[in-house]
């Protein structure tokens, strides 16, 4: 163990939360997956003025008019993502650069450096795993002018989980830390909008929608941090925190539902975030690498408070329908009309808006102390009492086509859908755990209706734009106790440059019953 760690590692507590905390804003709205709910995925998330299922409690409560009598549904997105990254240059390591593995898992050279200096950074993806964005709502038409709905729904995102080996195997044969430990390379996110919801019609053809979310969000982050300014890639004194932090907020929703002839509708809807009051602790682990594992030393400090403002949303479109001859139109008054019975096609194009850039600004209020050091020769330093953090992100652009066609009508239909999105992140701050690349995606999907249970399916493949961070200006540096890393090896400080990529392939089932 290096001389003087305990005082290196004095400030080790605020960078090492400023590693975590930011990245737990941002995650939940990295990427907001078109759409969730079945029928609405298959569209490629054109949706907002069709809007002719129970999904319609939380994409636009406005049409929930449209339903007939009550009905009852679920609906889940079942996705497999992977993120990787390929950084920069090659492990630091020379006379000039002391890294330092004694005590650790990785084998030291007979020039005193890690076996795997010198050698390059090899490219890593996250562990693929199975993502999950359920729904079930349900709603009760009282009447054409009066209408309520009820349910869960969770954020149509790529994953809550994400999680990066925090060893790699090089060609050579030699383990080496991963080249993505000190940014975020471990989440798992869960957010809950419990969602109630009126909706009302002034007029026959224009209709309002409200719902209120009292919603809960729990955090569970996890970056690695260094004790050595001058030595920031050592594994020898690498320090884990993992933070788990959770709350209540309040989101809602304003929606409309214009019927503008038996062709034509605009559907529209805001939807906002109330800031999260989160809290929860901070668990760390001194030396992590060491070995034996015994050596590690253990600690625990109190995350009073993390405040973080979600971004808001908005998005609009218009939608085409081409009526059956002889069948009930969406603007004839009678309440009865049903898009998969009564129309032959329909069509929509959506506008949406996500104002990203509202997460400018976290901060944190904590109390108790880091236990920093081995087994026997450990000691605690104050954690920092608060901790504000700033963010840079875009705001997010996004085009959603797609339509129906029914093949038999009000039993089969199938669908098609398209979406774009602009990029939220920035390469001079490219990070792992937030995808926001810009990229496009295709969609497909087919209902079957059968007496009152239409079973719907979809199917949505990604296509992102890799993010070229390799010339990163801005770059994010290696957390030390330090203002400033001062490593003296070429990637020593810069952990955030190269390039980056992701894949995304979903599927999503459903059922909607109408009583």
């Amino acid at each position: 163990m290096r001389n003087g760690i305990g005082r290196r590692m004095r400030f080790i507590g605020v960078v090492a939360l400023a590693g975590v905390a930011l990245p737990a804003a941002g995650f939940a709205y990295g990427i907001e997956v078109p759409e969730n709910g079945t029928a609405a995925h298959g569209r490629g998330g054109a949706f907002v003025a069709r809007a002719s299922d129970v999904t319609a409690a939380h994409l636009n409560m406005a049409g929930v008019l449209g339903l007939q009598g009550f009905q009852l549904g679920f609906s889940a997105n079942i996705g497999a993502s992977s993120n990787c990254f390929q950084r920069s240059g090659v492990y630091d390591g020379s006379a000039d650069v002391p890294l330092s593995v004694a005590g650790t898992r990785f084998v030291e050279g007979p020039d005193g450096l890690p076996s795997y200096a010198g050698q390059r950074y090899p490219e890593v993806c996250s562990n693929r795993a199975l993502a999950l964005a359920a729904n079930v709502m349900a709603t009760y038409r009282v009447n054409r002018w009066l209408a309520f709905a009820a349910g869960i729904t969770t954020p149509s995102t790529p994953g809550s989980g994400q999680t990066f080996n925090d060893m790699v195997r090089l060609p050579s044969g030699a383990y080496a830390p991963t080249p993505v430990r000190n940014m975020l390379f471990q989440k798992n996110l869960l957010v809950l909008y419990p969602t109630l919801g009126v909706a009302v019609a002034p007029h026959p053809r224009v209709r309002f929608g409200l719902t209120l979310q009292p919603s809960f969000a729990r955090f569970q982050f996890g970056v690695m941090a260094n004790a050595v300014a001058t030595s920031p890639q050592s594994p020898e004194t690498d320090l884990l925190i993992s933070l788990n932090a959770s709350g209540f907020f309040l989101a809602g929703a304003l929606s409309t539902q214009v019927l503008i002839n038996r062709y034509l509708s605009f559907g529209a809807q805001v939807h906002y975030n109330m800031p999260i009051g989160a809290s929860g602790t901070a668990d760390t682990t001194s030396t992590f690498y060491a070995s034996p594992v015994s050596n590690q030393a253990r600690g625990t400090f109190s995350i009073d408070e993390m405040k973080v403002e979600l971004p808001w949303n908005a998005r609009a479109g218009f939608r085409f329908a081409l009526p059956r001859a002889g069948r009930p139109t969406q603007d004839d008054g009678t309440g009865t009309y049903d898009p998969m019975t009564d129309d032959v096609f329909d069509v929509e194009a959506d506008f949406t808006y996500e104002n990203t850039s509202s997460l400018g600004v976290t901060s944190l209020t904590n109390s108790g102390n880091i236990t920093i050091g081995s087994t026997g020769m450990t000691s605690t330093l104050a954690a920092p009492r608060s901790i504000v953090l700033n963010s840079n992100l875009s705001n997010v652009f996004g085009f959603r086509l797609g339509g129906d066609y029914n093949v038999i009508p009000g039993r089969l239909a199938v669908r098609l859908g398209f979406s774009y999105e602009t990029q939220g992140l920035s390469a001079d701050r490219a990070v792992v755990h937030l995808p926001a690349y810009a990229g496009a995606s295709i969609h497909a999907g087919v209902s079957y209706r059968v007496g009152a249970l239409t079973i719907n399916l979809g199917f949505g493949h990604f296509l992102f734009q890799a993010l070229d961070a390799s010339q990163a200006v801005g770059s994010i540096v290696t957390p030390t106790p330090f203002t400033d890393c001062v490593g003296t090896g070429p990637g020593a400080c810069a952990i955030n440059r190269g390039n980056y990529h992701n894949y995304l392939t979903n599927g999503s089932v459903g059922l909607n019953y109408r009583f």
